[in-house]
C-alpha cells in the first residue's frame, strides 16, 4: 500500500522590514539651519543700523544706556524666535515621514528635527559672526560703541588721574620746574599709598618737606597739596572699582539673557517643526484660493 504524497506549504509570517540608517533627515535639517542663519544675519544687520541711529557722540542726543539695553534684548529675542521658528517649520514641512509611524510619533520626530535645526543653526551663526562674511555688520556694531565712548575716551586720555595729582602737588609757583626724577618719586609714593589704603605719615612728611624746600612754599601748603591729591586719587580708585563692578554685573546679566534667549529659540524651533509637520500631513497650502 502506497501513501499519496502531499505537498506541505509552509507560509512564513510577514517580516517587518527594518529601518536602516537614522530617523534624522539631514537635507531638511540643513535647509532649515541655513534659513535660520540667513534670517539671523539679515536681522542682525538691521539691528546694527538701528543701533547706530540711536547713538551719538553727543551724549545729550544719544539714547540712554538702559533703553538701548532693553531694545537690544527684545531685538535679540525677536531674531531668535523668528529665525528658529522659520528654520524649524521648514524642516518639519519638508521631512518625509515613515509609513510605519503613528501620528503622535510623527509629531515627536518633527519636533526633534526642529531641535537639531536649532543646534546646527546656532553653530552656523557662531561661525558667521566670527568670519568676514558679516564684517560689515560687526563694524557697524563696533562703530556704535566707539561713537558713544569716543569723547569719554579722549577726555580720559587727556586727564590721567595720577598725572593730574602729581601736577597739583608739584606746581612750581614761578620757581625752577621740578625734575622728572622728583615727579617719578612722588608718583611711586602715591601709588604705593593707594595700594596700601592709606597715606603713610612718614611719606607725607617727606614729600611735604622736599616740596616746601624745592618750591619755596610753606610746609602747611605742601601738606595740603598732598592731602588733596591723595583724596582725588582715592576717589578715582573708588570710581574705577564701581565701574568694574557694574561691568561684572552687566556681564552676568548678558550671559543669563543669552542662555534664556537660546532656550526660547529651541522651544520655538521644536513647536514650529511640529506645526510644519502637521501642515504637511494636512496638505495645507497658504496661497491656495
Amino acid at each position: 500500500m502506497s501513501l499519496g504524497s502531499t505537498d506541505v506549504v509552509v507560509v512564513a509570517p510577514p517580516s517587518t522590514q527594518a529601518q536602516s540608517g537614522s530617523y534624522l533627515e539631514w537635507s531638511p535639517i540643513l535647509g532649515g539651519a541655513v534659513l535660520s542663519a540667513a534670517i539671523s544675519t539679515i536681522m542682525a544687520a538691521f539691528g546694527s543700523a538701528i543701533g547706530l541711529s540711536l547713538v551719538s557722540v553727543d551724549t545729550s542726543r544719544s539714547t540712554s544706556i538702559t533703553a538701548l539695553a532693553i531694545a537690544g534684548a527684545l531685538w535679540a529675542l525677536w531674531i531668535t524666535i523668528s529665525a528658529c521658528g522659520a528654520g524649524g517649520y521648514l524642516a518639519g514641512r519638508m521631512r518625509k515621514p515613515l509609513a510605519d509611524s503613528s501620528a503622535t510619533e510623527r509629531h515627536v520626530r518633527d519636533g526633534a528635527h526642529g531641535i537639531v535645526v536649532w543646534a546646527v543653526g546656532a553653530l552656523l551663526v557662531a561661525f558667521l559672526t566670527s568670519s568676514s562674511l558679516v564684517g560689515a555688520a560687526k563694524t557697524a556694531a563696533t562703530g556704535a560703541a566707539v561713537a558713544a565712548g569716543g569723547a569719554g575716551a579722549l577726555i580720559s586720555q587727556q586727564a590721567d588721574p595720577l598725572a593730574s595729582a602729581v601736577d597739583s602737588v608739584m606746581r612750581a609757583n614761578g620757581t625752577e620746574p621740578v625734575t622728572q626724577g622728583e615727579r617719578d618719586e612722588v608718583s611711586r609714593i602715591l601709588v604705593r599709598s593707594l595700594a596700601n589704603g592709606s597715606l603713610d605719615a612718614a611719606d607725607r612728611g617727606y614729600i611735604a618737606s622736599r616740596m616746601a624746600a624745592r618750591m619755596n612754599i610753606p610746609q602747611a601748603e605742601a601738606e595740603k597739596r598732598i592731602d588733596d591729591a591723595y583724596a582725588r586719587l582715592s576717589q578715582a580708585k573708588e570710581s574705577a572699582k564701581q565701574a568694574a563692578e557694574k561691568a561684572r554685573k552687566a556681564g552676568v546679566l548678558v550671559a543669563f539673557m543669552t542662555a534664556a534667549v537660546l532656550l526660547v529659540g529651541a522651544a520655538a524651533a521644536y513647536l514650529a517643526a511640529m506645526l510644519g509637520g502637521r501642515h504637511r500631513d494636512e496638505e495645507i497650502d497658504f496661497f491656495a484660493r
